[in-house]
């Protein structure tokens, strides 16, 4: 302990502010909660407000924003043309220079859950449903003809494994009349959606027995979203100058959106924080006034034992100094919680800090301070500025 204080001793200023502090405990301690809040305003809103976001942008990337969805135009589909034949498949091959670009048929089933009971379904037919998706259980043939593969969830929920045999009811048109058909399939293999995006569904069945020899969708694979977004303005020129050929669809636009919108409503919210730290700072500045209000006489003591206005001017600006800190070191040790249990609700766990988040935390601590200092500014000027005979006189 004695050596803190020998430490400290050297500047007095310091020791002169905290006594001044402890002097005022309810005073100081108002006036240091008020930056309390205006720090936790800025550092839980902001990084919160990032996990948040973050945690959205996961859900959409695995949604498909890596990937381009292409459908037939609007233009096509009024000429009569609701697919995509294999000669524009090779053309939009061509164009966009993918290797991965996967045509599915979609189409609709009733699944037998038990006898007299059925669930509508979502059937994709596919070559391949590895390139799109993991294979959680069960193995897909090599020669893929006869058996079906299920998502994961949906299977699970109904007690199915590879191996198991499921009812499948098809409906079609024929000559205007509408054919029921019933098959049975083996499930070869259960497979998980990394999300519930364009193209996904409850069935996958060989392409070879879809009941059409072209594609209801086209997916093409891209690294990132601005890859997809890339991609998708390059068909947009080479497909829809003039006529709607193609409906192009790709969600890194609607992450992009998502981020300015929710980076608007982050700046919103976090200056509302900037406003509670001006009011802190107005508490800071009214608290330094008082102080010098009630220590005028000594303030004028010390000027007229030797010490000089930079010294008074250096004591006050310590006071608030140590206010904005210890107010700070509160408010974001606060704001760092909040932080931490937002990262649990929506990121991969406590610690899962960005560097966003990070900024934020590290911006409302930086700003605390400042405006603590700020605060105290002026009634340090006039206490520093302040003849030592009238301050004397009271």
């Amino acid at each position: 302990m004695s050596l803190f204080y020998r430490i400290v001793g050297r500047f007095p200023s310091v020791i002169i502010a905290r006594r001044n502090i402890s002097r005022a405990k309810t005073r100081s301690a108002l006036a240091a909660l008020a930056i309390v809040i205006g720090v936790v305003s800025i550092g839980a809103i902001g990084g919160g407000s990032v996990a948040f976001k973050e945690s959205q942008f996961a859900l959409l990337e695995d949604a498909g924003a890596n990937n381009v969805f292409v459908q037939s135009g609007f233009d096509a589909r009024a000429e009569g043309d609701q697919t995509i034949d294999r000669e524009e498949l090779l053309a939009i091959q061509e164009a966009s220079g993918a290797d991965e670009v996967v045509g599915t048929f979609g189409s609709e089933a009733q699944f037998r859950e038990r006898p007299g009971e059925t669930t509508d379904v979502g059937v994709t037919y596919m070559e391949d449903p590895r390139v799109l998706y993991d294979i959680a259980f069960g193995e897909i043939p090599t020669n893929w003809r006869d058996s079906v593969v299920l998502d994961a969830g949906f299977a699970i929920n109904r007690g199915l494994t590879p191996g198991d045999r499921v009812s499948l009811t098809f409906e079609e048109e024929i000559d205007g009349q509408t054919v029921t058909t019933t098959e049975s399939y083996r499930v070869s293999a259960l497979y998980e959606a990394p999300g519930q995006g364009p193209g996904t569904s409850e069935v996958i069945l060989p392409l070879t027995a879809a009941p059409s020899d072209d594609f209801s969708e086209v997916q093409i694979l891209t690294d990132d979203p601005d890859g997809a977004s890339a991609l998708a303005d390059k068909l947009d020129r080479e497909f829809n100058e003039r006529e709607d050929q193609l409906f192009i669809l790709e969600l890194s636009s609607i992450v992009r959106f998502l981020e300015n919108l929710v980076g608007s409503i982050n700046l919103f919210l976090v200056a509302l924080g900037g406003i509670s730290l001006l009011v802190a700072g107005v508490a800071i500045a009214n608290t330094m006034l008082m102080a010098v209000i009630k220590r005028r006489e000594e303030i004028g003591v010390l000027r007229a034992v030797g010490y000089q206005k930079g010294d008074v001017l250096r004591v006050l600006l310590v006071e608030s100094a140590m206010l904005g800190v210890i107010g700070t070191f509160v408010g974001t040790v606060l704001a760092t919680l909040a932080t931490m249990f937002v990262n649990t609700l929506f990121l991969d766990g406590p610690f899962a800090f960005t560097g966003e988040a990070l900024s934020y935390l590290g911006a409302a601590a930086v700003f605390g301070v400042l405006i603590s200092l700020l605060a105290g500014v002026y009634p340090a000027w006039r206490a520093a500025n302040d003849r030592p005979v009238e301050a004397l006189r009271g």
